[in-house]
């Protein structure tokens, strides 16, 4: 082993035992409800009552296996790749579109289909996209002033982006990816007047998009009253209420659930947080969120640590995009959002979801490892210099120029 491979081995930090401990912790929890909801859909389904908790046992430790692998890359290294990564993201995203190559669900083409998995690009799309916005705020920091030079190159990239998803069509994952680039622009140092510009541009962009898809309509009138079509637009969110009505404080227990049994359709995937609310009660409901919390919040203090701009802007943009599908899942199945297909992270029952969720954990643990920008703690945890012979210190007051630049995150923390 070459010296630079010892040295780039010594510095390698253990993962984050919080971080890690709640990313175990939920999918542990998923494996308990998973095995709950599923059993009497395998056995109608597939005559085999295993069959879906057997698959979610088989994507949990690929998940985990690409988290810790990703984990030990250098952060850097994504700086460096983060352009082929995000045209890698985009030209899968085409593809899929491409009758022949991508496989159609339930009117919508997202998913390749291989080797009896089905996979989603989205999900590498996302990352891509993180990347490639903090790679070049972090690197052209300059540029941010001018609205030619600073936004629009980035907007372009999420306009192509969210046009590919729109296509699909994938209106969730189109709005996850919009709010996660916009707090890191935020936070990377984008003008609020540009930010005001791009939201009175984006808004009546997003009323165009539901009003003129009668399918996006049609979900808008069920939020605003689903008992208008109770048997039919409607009936899923009914359902979905009646489970989370029914739990009550403490829930009716595990297994015990009614509304799994052929009433709420999806129940072990986008609405899985009903089932937990009628089988765990609003206890359980809470202590989950509990989890998410400290996940959430541990993720957001990674990025206030980074003095680093590409580092720290990698962290938010994860986390940012792991809270947003949390809120847009929990949201759409109590009623407080427009019904949409959004897995709860970690614990709803899906592949694709589970290996994106785990590449961006993946990301923030190589943040995190690598050590590359938590100066804050290197230096707390660093042991002094001793002073040199004759009184004299080595330690050097850092010129303003090294001195890190005050951003958006600090001043909401």
């Amino acid at each position: 082993m070459s010296r630079a491979m010892k040295k780039t081995g010594d510095r390698l930090l253990p993962p984050d035992g919080v971080l890690l401990g709640c990313v175990l912790a939920l999918l542990s929890f998923s494996v308990l409800m998973v095995y709950s909801t599923s059993v009497s859909v395998a056995e109608v389904r597939y005559h085999d009552p295993l069959r879906i908790i057997s698959h979610w046992l088989f994507y949990i430790p690929v998940g985990l296996c690409i988290m810790w692998g990703l984990s030990r890359i250098d952060v850097n290294w994504w700086r460096a790749v983060s352009l082929p990564v995000l045209g890698l993201g985009l030209a899968l995203m085409v593809a899929v579109l491409i009758p022949g190559l991508g496989r159609e669900i339930n009117g919508a083409q997202r998913w390749f289909s291989m080797f009896g998995l089905t996979l989603q690009p989205v999900e590498l799309l996302k990352p891509a996209v993180i990347v490639y916005m903090a790679y070049y705020m972090g690197s052209f920091p300059e540029r941010l002033q001018q609205f030619s030079s600073g936004l629009a190159p980035m907007l372009v990239v999420l306009a192509i982006s969210l046009g590919l998803l729109l296509l699909q069509p994938d209106f969730g994952s189109a709005v996850l990816l919009s709010a996660a680039c916009f707090c890191m622009w935020f936070v990377g140092g984008v003008p609020i007047r540009h930010l005001a510009l791009m939201i009175a541009t984006f808004i009546p962009l997003g009323a165009m998009a539901v009003i003129f898809e009668p399918y996006r309509m049609q979900r808008m009138v069920t939020f605003l009253d689903p008992w208008q079509d109770q048997y039919g637009s409607g009936y899923q969110l009914i359902q979905s209420e009646i489970a989370f009505g029914s739990g009550g404080l403490f829930g009716a227990g595990i297994g015990q659930g009614v509304q799994k049994l052929f009433y709420l359709p999806e129940v072990f995937t986008d609405f899985i947080s009903a089932s937990i609310g009628e089988e765990l009660g609003m206890v359980g409901m809470l202590l989950m969120l509990t989890v998410f919390a400290v996940l959430l919040s541990r993720g957001i203090w990674m990025a206030i640590i980074q003095e680093d701009m590409f580092a720290r802007l990698i962290v938010l943009g994860c986390m940012m995009s792991i809270g947003v599908a949390l809120l847009i899942n929990l949201g759409a199945a109590m009623g407080m959002l427009p019904t949409k297909g959004m897995p709860l992270p970690f614990v709803s029952y899906g592949g694709s979801a589970l290996i994106g969720e785990c590449m961006l954990i993946g990301l923030v643990l190589s943040v995190q490892r690598h050590g590359s920008g938590n100066v804050r703690l290197q230096k707390r945890a660093a042991p002094r210099e001793k002073p040199l012979a004759g009184g004299k210190d080595r330690a050097r007051t850092a010129t303003p120029a090294q001195q890190p630049e005050h951003d958006g995150l600090e001043h909401l923390f």
